[in-house]
């Protein structure tokens, strides 16, 4: 059963970035808006929330029904949320900076959304480079440690999320509950879950 759960979370995951891909290569200039480069960034910065987001409640559900053996399948998730982290923050310094650093670090005092959003990447790319096996084995029970950051990272991409949209609208309203239950549930499991008592 992992495999075919870990196959249909590959397939998920896959599935937005095959979506993007079609579209570019439609050659639709309509399909992204008024605002391609605009629209590119955030679907990548919002499909990267998403997934992270998702892999902090799989956690909380496998907690709920005692299943923690499975906690192994948010490791995908939690991948698949760099990878497009990493194309989000390509996409801004290839399509909207072209890559002029000075630029970018003008953009961190006018922006100051994008020091969350900096904060929120490294974090999950240290994850993803402790999470070579090699490295994993080798850091030992440091390996738990570092990985605790992971919220430090949510809630700073949150920020970055909710900032850069500069509206309210649904979709910051839903991530930012969904962070919140993530941040709250961190603390009540070690009173609510026997294994934490």
């Amino acid at each position: 059963m992992l495999t075919l759960y870990r196959v249909i979370i590959h397939l998920g995951c896959f599935a937005p970035f095959v979506w993007l891909a079609s579209v570019l290569l439609s050659e639709n200039e309509t399909a992204l808006g008024a605002d391609p480069i605009k629209e590119i960034e955030h679907f990548l910065g919002y499909t990267a929330i998403v997934i992270f987001c998702i892999m902090f409640l799989l956690g909380i559900v496998l907690q709920l029904v005692n299943k923690n053996q499975y906690q192994i399948l948010r490791r995908p998730l939690g991948l698949w949320a760099f990878f497009y982290a990493l194309l989000h923050v390509a996409s801004y310094l290839a399509l909207e900076l072209n890559f002029d650093f000075t630029l970018f670090f003008e953009e961190l005092v006018e922006r100051p959304y994008l020091i969350f959003g900096g904060i929120a990447f490294i974090i999950l790319l240290i994850m993803a480079i402790t999470s070579l096996p090699s490295i994993k084995n080798a850091l030992g029970k440091k390996w738990f440690t570092i990985h605790q950051f992971a919220y430090l990272a949510i809630i700073s991409a949150g920020i970055h999320y909710y900032w850069s949209v500069k509206s309210i609208t649904l979709e910051p309203i839903i991530i930012g509950a969904i962070i919140t239950l993530i941040v709250v549930w961190r603390y009540l499991s070690r009173y609510i879950l026997p294994s934490h008592r």
